[in-house]
């Protein structure tokens, strides 16, 4: 499937749903994953992880899901990174929103674990 075990870093602040996440990618899916508990320690995290897809909450504590993905887009290093926004916000304004600032892939909450697993196979395999 993969060359090298691709890196999935999730920026969520919900710990709970991070361990799902992480579990069913890591089980299921064969990939390392890396946690980020808010905004600010992601933006970090993306810097020093170098991660082939991320995984980002809207709402979070510190910086909201919509300035993560700005101040990633901005960023050499990770404006290419595949992102997936992920959120209990799920009107058509939202939704363009986070095209527009350059995310992936959109999943409203509650979402599947396996639809989100095939959105990350699919976003990875296309990415090589």
């Amino acid at each position: 499937m993969f060359f090298n075990t691709p890196r999935v870093l999730i920026i969520d602040d919900d710990a709970s749903l991070r361990r799902q996440i992480k579990f069913r990618l890591e089980k299921h899916e064969g990939l390392t994953v890396v946690e980020a508990k808010n905004g600010e320690s992601g933006l970090v995290s993306a810097d020093v992880e170098n991660p082939d897809l991320i995984i980002l909450d809207w709402v979070m504590p510190d910086i909201q899901g919509p300035e993560v993905l700005d101040q990633l887009k901005l960023k050499s290093n990770t404006q290419n990174i595949p992102i997936i926004m992920l959120t209990g916000k799920n009107k058509i304004g939202n939704i363009e929103d986070a095209f527009n600032l350059g995310a992936d892939a959109y999943l409203t909450k509650p979402f599947s674990l396996q639809k989100l697993g095939e959105k990350v196979h699919q976003l990875l395999t296309s990415k090589n």
